[in-house]
């Protein structure tokens, strides 16, 4: 078994203290009791001058840390969501929050983890270039009965829940003639419905599928987003990896033969990239010139820098006049992207946090 990294010295004269935020137990940690990626980071850090090391949340030291962590400069949140015993979710994003406000940098902002990991973030970006223009969020069920009828009279929609993983509550919906008569579909019109999660089929009348949505949009974090679908999604997703502001991979997920889902359970294939690959030259050009800098703003987080580490997936959209590629946003990450398994990515994160926190390395 390789031995775990231990935290190194702190320097003798830091420009400043970082903090990673962890939460004890959970099925993202070593033998040591952190993440994998938590003392690499910590390491990175101290290597670029400042001073870093990790705490755990508990709500029983939610006033010593909001003591403590309101003298450092920065904290990395790096906790998986889920249930940890001693942890109340709001409690420790509340913690976060009035870190924020008293001057702390979060990397990232419970608020940015919240609008940039919801799935209405889809429509808040689609007038950017990455995004699609005819994307809709229902976030009560009257709106969702009364618009996706007409939406659906357009052409393949796709219906994503904001709940779930793994494709679960991501609908591809048809109409098993594959004929759009545009206007407004009666109730009882059949739909072909492909569920991403294990791309299994079902018929449903559009009455009776819309009932059954209904569990989507009720209850916390409840809404549903309305898509076009994009055919060319049986060619697979592109992830591009994100440290702050510069990619750092570029994963093409392509699905299993028949399928459209690009998730490993489902038996998708991952091919890597380096960001500068010839192949994705327009993706990435679009998406570093043009889109990134509008993305916090559409969101409404302008004072908010990007994530310190995330992910944003695309799909490949109708080819243009000349025959180029484009490229739609389908989802971003931003809860808590680990790097345990790109260990050599450590000391891109950390000089990215200082310079976050106003530091050069």
């Amino acid at each position: 078994m390789a031995e775990l990294p231990t935290l190194d010295p702190a320097p003798a004269s830091p420009g400043g203290t970082i903090v990673v935020l962890e939460a004890e137990g959970g099925s993202d940690k070593k033998a040591d009791g952190h993440r994998g990626d938590t003392i690499p980071i910590c390491n990175a850090i101290i290597a670029g001058g400042w001073n870093a090391y990790p705490v755990f949340y508990s709500d029983a030291k939610y006033d010593e840390l909001m003591e403590s962590l309101s003298k450092v400069q920065g904290v990395i949140p790096r906790v998986n969501p889920g249930t940890y015993d001693g942890v109340t979710n709001s409690k420790l994003n509340q913690l976060q929050a009035d870190l924020s406000a008293k001057g702390v940098k979060l990397m990232s902002h419970p608020d940015v983890r919240t609008k940039m990991g919801a799935k209405d973030a889809l429509v808040k970006i689609r007038e950017l270039s990455c995004g699609m223009h005819d994307t809709y969020a229902y976030y009560d069920i009257e709106t969702f009965k009364k618009t996706f009828p007409g939406s659906m009279a357009t052409g393949p929609r796709v219906l994503k829940q904001n709940r779930g993983s793994q494709g679960e509550g991501i609908w591809i919906a048809k109409l098993k003639d594959d004929v759009y008569p545009g206007g407004e579909l009666p109730l009882d019109t059949t739909l072909y419905l492909m569920e991403a999660v294990d791309n299994h089929t079902e018929e449903k009348p559009i009455g009776e599928f819309m009932t059954f949505c209904e569990q989507y949009i009720i209850g916390d974090e409840g809404q549903l987003i309305d898509q076009r679908f994009l055919p060319r999604i049986v060619e697979g997703e592109i992830r591009v990896n994100m440290i702050f502001d510069e990619p750092t991979e570029i994963i093409h997920k392509k699905p299993a033969e028949g399928g459209l889902s690009a998730t490993l359970a489902s038996g998708a294939i991952y091919t890597s990239y380096a960001p500068d690959a010839p192949e994705f030259t327009k993706l990435m050009d679009n998406f570093m010139k043009k889109d990134l800098p509008a993305i916090m703003p559409a969101l409404g987080m302008d004072t908010e820098p990007v994530p310190l580490i995330w992910t944003s997936d695309f799909i490949l959209g109708p080819k243009d006049e000349d025959g180029a590629d484009s490229y739609f946003v389908g989802e971003f990450n931003c809860s808590c992207v680990g790097i345990t398994q790109q260990l050599h990515l450590a000391p891109k994160v950390g000089l990215a946090a200082i310079k976050v926190c106003g530091g050069s390395a």
